[in-house]
This record gives structure tokens, sequence and C-alpha cells, in this order.
């Protein structure tokens, strides 16, 4: 993609007709001069790099209004060379620019981009070899191309194309096509190239999937197109995809298959493919590598040592007893990852305040304490805290019951957006209501879906339960020779607030989470009264299951109110 900075007198006589454009990835600068059509390689007269340009001032947001305003008087005309008429250009609000030689001939088209409903720019396309492609206005996160008109449409079916002259096109070869015009879908393009396919996809999925039964896409019949799918699934998994007669919608039009593709469109569309046979030596020199550590590490040195990391693609699941501190420990990790690592991570906490939330990672982020009334706010203190947790933060905005159809498109927009840590926090409360056998059967689904999206989207998933309480006790004097030994946890079939010991089987759905998840660790302490406050502030992280390198280990930590986290001890 190119960026226009400068507009240049030329040998043809214009006096701002030669435009400058720079390469958003490499900076090298060329021109092209709309006057005499003509691509000129050095504009300044030998080759040069955006950093050494004494560029004039960016444009002030009410020029590019006026330079929108300006695009949006253009008319729309035919243009021959993509065989697209005035009227199929005009159902997407696409203007043409005139030559300025006979003030006939179209020579750049400009594509309207929007966000909330408004055109905050224009993608520019020239219909001249060679081709060039910039911007006016601001276009960097705009919605899908033609999105406003889509969701108005009440449409059955959405068709998602490549580029934007794909969709004018699939748009011109259904009404050519189809006669029944209740049966027209909806039609909207990827607006920034297959680079923005995870981004756009997953800030629009929830609408696309309230308000379509069915997502068809069409992508270029390429590597990068069938790379743009794979990338496309991961966000609307339930989506179809179509292969066209030719490379995409518009060279069906240019080269006279509009029937053919028709018929692709809407008779054709087919369920992806997502698996394939390889030979173990196609993987021999991907694999002849010494194993890595993961790309994540935890906040306590031993479990950091026994685990190798924290590897992307996982899911951990961590349980305690009640009010055991297993959202603190649940805090304390994402503000490691925020904080050591620059990840964000989202959150899905519905029975705590989004509100409370945030402060406690401000605690944690600070080392200070921002939720108790008791003790003095600082605001510098929190403000840096806030400072770190800018853009790495994300939240479910909703309280109590969940939904796991709508957690799990939640999750696919949080990582569309950069998210590489999930945390659920609880994860029962996705079966609030159900009796034990369905509740089991829910979560039997749950870890196994969770399992896939850690693969497929490649991040860490954390799940958090409270533990099944054992049914056992034990006695006053039994409890006391294990005090006076200093054993204060692993006491037996006792409460988990009292020292009990955690075992794999009082998870939550504990036999399809031992299937699925690659760690489980439970959180043991000791709240006895009858301890003093140090002890009863310790806990020791039990590893129960560890699928990669078979640990069972315990590893004590202790909790600091003052800075409000845990360190190992």
């Amino acid at each position: 993609m190119s960026r226009c900075i400068d507009k240049l007198p030329h040998s043809c006589g214009t006096r701002k007709g030669l435009q400058v454009f720079v390469d958003e990835e490499s900076g090298k600068v060329n021109g092209w001069c709309f006057n005499c059509q003509t691509f000129i390689a050095n504009p300044y007269g030998e080759e040069r790099h955006v950093d050494d340009l004494d560029l004039p001032p960016p444009k002030t947001e009410e020029e590019i209004e006026e330079e929108i305003g300006l695009i949006s008087g253009y008319p729309t005309v035919t243009t021959l060379s993509r065989k697209l008429r005035a009227e199929d250009l005009e159902v997407f609000g696409i203007k043409t620019a005139l030559s300025e030689h006979d003030g006939k001939t179209p020579t750049h088209m400009y594509f309207p981009m929007t966000k909330k409903g408004k055109i905050t720019g224009y993608y520019v396309k020239t219909l001249t070899e060679p081709k060039h492609t910039w911007s006016v206005g601001d276009v960097k996160e705009a919605d899908l191309f033609g999105w406003e008109k889509a969701k108005q449409s009440g449409a059955y079916r959405l068709i998602i194309t490549e580029g934007l002259e794909d969709a004018v096109s699939v748009d011109k070869i259904y009404r050519r096509g189809n006669k029944n015009p209740d049966y027209q879908p909806a039609i909207v393009s990827i607006p920034n190239g297959v680079g923005s396919v995870s981004r756009v996809l997953g800030h629009h999925a929830q609408d696309i999937r309230r308000k379509f039964k069915e997502i068809v896409l069409c992508f270029d019949d390429d590597d990068t197109g069938d790379k743009a799918v794979k990338e496309a699934m991961l966000i609307l998994p339930e989506a179809l995809s179509v292969k066209l007669p030719c490379k995409d919608a518009n060279a069906c039009v240019m080269e006279g298959r509009m029937q053919a593709a028709y018929k692709a469109l809407a008779f054709q569309s087919f369920k992806p493919k997502n698996t394939r046979i390889i030979m173990g030596e196609e993987l021999h020199e991907a694999a002849r590598e010494p194993t890595p550590f993961g790309e994540l590490t935890w906040p306590f040195p031993t479990l950091n040592k026994l685990l190798r990391g924290i590897r992307y693609g996982e899911t951990v699941y961590i349980g305690a007893g009640v009010k055991m501190g297993k959202s603190e420990l649940l805090n304390h990790i994402a503000a490691w990852f925020i904080q050591e690592h620059k990840v964000p991570v989202f959150m899905a906490k519905p029975e705590e305040a989004n509100k409370k939330t945030y402060k406690q990672l401000c605690n944690k982020i600070a080392e200070s304490v921002f939720t108790d009334p008791e003790v003095e706010f600082d605001y510098q203190a929190y403000d840096e805290a806030g400072e770190q947790l800018k853009g790495k933060l994300m939240m479910v905005d909703m309280y109590q019951h969940m939904d796991w159809a709508t957690l799990k498109a939640d999750i696919r927009d949080a990582a569309s957006r950069g998210a590489k840590a999930i945390f659920i926090d609880p994860i029962t409360n996705l079966t609030n209501g159900m009796n034990p056998g369905d509740a089991n059967t829910k979560l039997q689904e749950i870890a196994q879906d969770l399992s896939s999206l850690a693969l497929d989207l490649n991040v860490v998933v954390f799940i958090f339960c409270h533990l099944k309480a054992p049914d056992g006790a034990i006695s006053h004097e039994a409890r006391a020779k294990k005090y006076d030994k200093g054993e204060y946890v692993g006491l037996g079939s006792c409460p988990h607030e009292l020292g009990g010991d955690i075992v794999s089987s009082q998870f939550a759905g504990s036999r399809a989470m031992m299937r699925s998840c690659n760690l489980m660790i439970g959180l043991e302490g000791n709240k006895d009264p009858a301890l003093p406050e140090g002890v009863r502030r310790q806990r020791w992280l039990s590893i129960t299951e560890d699928r990669e390198f078979g640990n069972t280990a315990k590893v004590p930590i202790y909790w600091n109110p003052k800075t409000t986290k845990y360190k190992e001890v």
C-alpha cells in the first residue's frame, strides 16, 4: 500500500499533477503524473527514501474533511478497464476521477471507507498501468467495505470478497443471474487487503452472526487467498467457501464467465477442508531443532523451571477451595504477562465487576493497594499502572451468567485483537442452572472447544474453578500433631480451606478436563484461625497433571498484603 505525501509540478505542464507516493513497507519514494499518465521512478530527480525528505506538514482534520467532501461530489462513470458500469459502482457509492486531457476518460476510482456509518476516507486506485493504490483520510481500521448497506439488507446470506472490485463484481454477477431479488445476498469486502482479515472479521464477527444465517468466503484462487480463508475460518468457523471459474470475481466479469460464476456462488459453496495427510519426512527439517521453552513464563521460578515456561496452544486448569486466593493468582499471572511480556490478555470473570478487576490488576502492576478504603489512594501510582495496562487488558462487558456460544465468539474476537492469554473464572458459571449430568456433558464440550481454540488461535487458555469439597475430616488431635511438625497442607480428606489434599478428580468436569487440558494445578492452603497469620497467607501450587513433562510437585508461595502479589518462598 502506498501513501501520497506530496504533489509536484511536471515537465508536461501540470502544476500539481505529479503525485509523490511512499511505499508503507520499504519507505521508497516514486511518483505518478495524473496529467500525462506517466510513472516517475524518481520524482525528486534522484532516488530518495521517505526519511530523507522534508515533507510538508500533515493535513489538518478540516483539510481532510474538505477533501473527502470534494471526492463525494465526483461523478460515477463506467470503467471499461474493469467492465463495471456506472450503475454497478453506484451500488457501493464508488466515485471516479476523469482525465484532465479530455474530461471523459476515468483515471482512478475512489472506494468509500466507513467507521460506525460515517465515511472517514477513500481508497484510491488508478485505472491505468502501472497500478497505484493510496488513501485519503482515515482508512486504517475501516469497517468491511459495503458494511452499512449489507447490514440493512435483511439478506439471509453474506458474501465476503477479498478485493474491493470483487465485491462490486459479485453484486453485478448476482443481479445478472438471480431472477428473484428476495434471494439477493449482502456483499462486502475486506477493506485493507488480506492482511486485515483477522482484525476486521474479528471486529464484525458478532454482528455478522446476528444478522446473517449463512456466510460465504469468496477469496482469490491463489496461495494468498487460501491462507486468508484459513485465517477467516479461525474467526468464523461456520463459514463456507467458494471457488470461481477465474482467479477472482472481477476476472470472471472481465473474461465473460459471469454465468459460471453465478452458479458457483449460488449453488456450489462448500465447507473448507481443515485437514490433510502429510508424511513424517515433511516435518523432519522443521523438527530438527532443540525444543524451545514456552513463549511466556510463570512469575514463580521453580514452577517455571519444572514446566519449561508456558506455551501457546495449551490449556491450563487451576482449581482452589472457596476464598483461597484463586482470583488473586489469576490477576497476578495476567499482570505478569502484561508487565513482563508486554502481551495483551483477555479476562472473562462474570462474578467480579470489571471495574474491580481493573483495579486489582493496577494493584499488581504498582505493587500497591487501590482497593482498600483504609489505604490512602496513590493517584500517581494508579495512573502509571494504567499506562502499562493501556491496550493490553480486554474484558467481557457483562456480569454474572455467561453463555458459551457468546463467550467463544468473544475469545475469537479478543485473539483477533492481539490477546495471547485467555482467562475464564469460574468455568462453572457456563453451566449454572444445569443438572449435574448435563453440566458435566457441557463441560466436556467446552473443554474440547477450548483446547481447539488454544491451538487454532495460538493462545494460552487459563481455566479456573472451585474444587469439589472432600467428604472426609480429621480429628483435632491428628490436626494438632500435623501442625506440631510444621505440616499445614496435604492433611488428607478434609476441607481445602483447612489444608485438605487437592486431587484431579475434585476439579469440575475432571475427566473431560484431564483429557483436554495440558496442565492442572491446585492452589492449596490453610486458613485455620488457630494458625499464625503468616501461615494463613501461605499457599502451595500443587501440580496434579502435567502432560508435557509428567511433573507432580508443590511450589510454596506467599501472599504479601502490601504488594497484593504472591512470591515464591
